[in-house]
C-alpha cells in the first residue's frame, strides 16, 4: 500500500504557537460557508465556535470565530 506524507498518526501533537484558523482561513470566506451551511443559524453557530475556541484557551481561533461572529451579526440569509 501506498504511504501518505500527510498522515499525522504518530505525529507529535502541535504546539501552542502552531497554526490556527488565522493562518489559513478567511473571516470574510468563513461567514459566507457559515450562511451556506448553517442558514438562519450561521450566528449562533459562529458564536459557539468562539465561546469553544475561548473556553479550550485557543486566544487566536477565538478572535478569529469573533471575527466571523461579527460580520455575521444583524446578517440574514436571502430568500
Amino acid at each position: 500500500m501506498a504511504g501518505n506524507e500527510r498522515d499525522r498518526v504518530g505525529a507529535s501533537p502541535p504546539s501552542e504557537d502552531g497554526l490556527n484558523l488565522w493562518d489559513f482561513a478567511d473571516p470574510n470566506e468563513a461567514a459566507n460557508a457559515a450562511l451556506d451551511v448553517y442558514g438562519p443559524d450561521a450566528v449562533t453557530a459562529a458564536a459557539h465556535c468562539a465561546l469553544n475556541a475561548h473556553f479550550d484557551g485557543r486566544e487566536r481561533d477565538y478572535r478569529f470565530w469573533f471575527a466571523v461572529f461579527s460580520k455575521l451579526n444583524g446578517v440574514r440569509p436571502q430568500g
